[in-house]
């Protein structure tokens, strides 16, 4: 039993003194107790504010999340619609050569017959003439200028009809109508007349340079692709950064969380009519596609084809205007020269039938009545 007891003695004698030291030590200060708990409050406030800020840019970042896809969903959009663009202009133009080759046949085949028609015409002319130089010992000078002028005349229809020279026709009818008043007789004056109706009805059509319009309609395509695109700048906002003091912990919170964030996500407007930020392919894309629709204006020209060429500038107009800068000086020029080619009518006019060989010719099967 007192082996026991010593034994605890033995074990409590360290408690003891522990607990003499503890009683010994000073009581703690209040001062400590307080900037303790100061701490604790500006932790907890600091996490307050962290989940205020939280939960208020919270639907700010999801709006700006459907903004961000939204705006992916236009580019697509408008990358789709103009490799659409594109096919439809490619098959436009395939379509056009198509049909111009099959005229340009068709044309030729025609021509083929005419010239035909002519050659054997003039060696029937040239036969009956070698008989009646054989039937008369001398022709008089007469009958060969007006063989000349009905050869004229011939040519003057050719002109019309096959190939829609009106300059050189009229100049046939001019040259033919001189010789005729070389004869000075009374009975040519109604083929004169009709020579004369003839030249006034073609110098009434109106004709449009083809040579100078496509000469500028490939002047603005090689300039179309230097023009500058529509770019939307971003308007940069600077903060300025708050003191240090600590009643400032506001506003230093709000810079820092705006620093944070402005170097992860940059926020701005979106406009459907404004696109920005184009990759290398899509500005070609919208290049080439200008320069399809002066193209086509430019095959349009040269088959006479209003209606399409018309709507093939009014196309490119409106993609100058809607994709390209409009402060830049050559862009400003290239819509004025689009608006003033659209008032430009490349549609060919028919001349009525020449009513001069006719006249001729009537007036030869008279004179050989008479003669007879």
């Amino acid at each position: 039993m007192s082996d026991s007891l010593e034994r605890a003695s033995e074990m409590d004698a360290p408690l003891q003194q522990l607990k003499q030291k503890i009683d010994a030590e000073p009581a703690p200060r209040s001062g400590g107790s307080a900037i303790g708990g100061l701490s604790l409050l500006l932790v907890l406030l600091l996490a307050c504010a962290l989940g205020a800020g939280g939960y208020w840019l919270w639907p700010e970042f999801q709006q700006l999340q459907h903004d961000t896809a939204v705006t992916q969903q236009n580019l697509q959009r408008l990358t789709e619609q103009q490799q659409q663009q594109l096919d439809a202009a490619s098959q436009l133009q395939q379509q056009i050569q198509t049909e111009q080759q099959q005229r340009l046949t068709q044309l030729e085949q025609r021509l083929q017959q005419q010239q035909q028609q002519v050659l054997t015409q003039n060696q029937a002319q040239m036969q009956a003439l070698r008989q009646l130089v054989q039937e008369r010992d001398s022709a008089p000078p007469r009958h060969w200028l007006l063989a000349e002028v009905e050869y004229l005349l011939q040519l003057a229809s050719q002109k019309v009809w096959l190939q829609q020279d009106y300059a050189t026709a009229i100049a046939l009818l001019g040259s033919a109508d001189e010789k005729l008043s070389k004869l000075d007789d009374p009975s040519l004056l109604p083929v004169r007349q009709a020579i004369a109706a003839d030249s006034k009805q073609l110098k009434q059509i109106k004709v449009p340079d083809m040579s100078q319009l496509y000469i500028q309609l490939q002047q603005m395509r090689k300039l179309s692709s230097t023009l500058p695109l529509k770019q939307q700048q971003q308007a940069e906002q600077t903060v300025a950064a708050p003191g240090h003091q600590l009643s400032q912990w506001r506003e230093t919170l709000s810079y820092y969380w705006q620093q944070s964030w402005s170097q992860l996500i940059r926020v701005r407007s979106a406009v459907p009519e404004d696109y920005f930020s184009l990759s290398a392919e899509q500005q070609l894309m919208l290049r080439t596609s200008l320069q399809q629709q002066l193209l086509l204006a430019q095959l349009a020209a040269m088959q006479h084809q209003s209606q399409v060429f018309a709507a093939a500038l009014q196309q490119a107009s409106d993609q100058l205007q809607r994709y390209f800068d409009a402060d830049n000086t050559e862009v400003q020029q290239l819509g004025s020269e689009l608006a003033s080619l659209a008032a430009v009518d490349v549609g060919l006019e028919q001349a009525s039938p020449l009513t001069s060989l006719a006249q001729l010719q009537q007036y030869q099967q008279q004179l050989t009545e008479s003669s007879l």
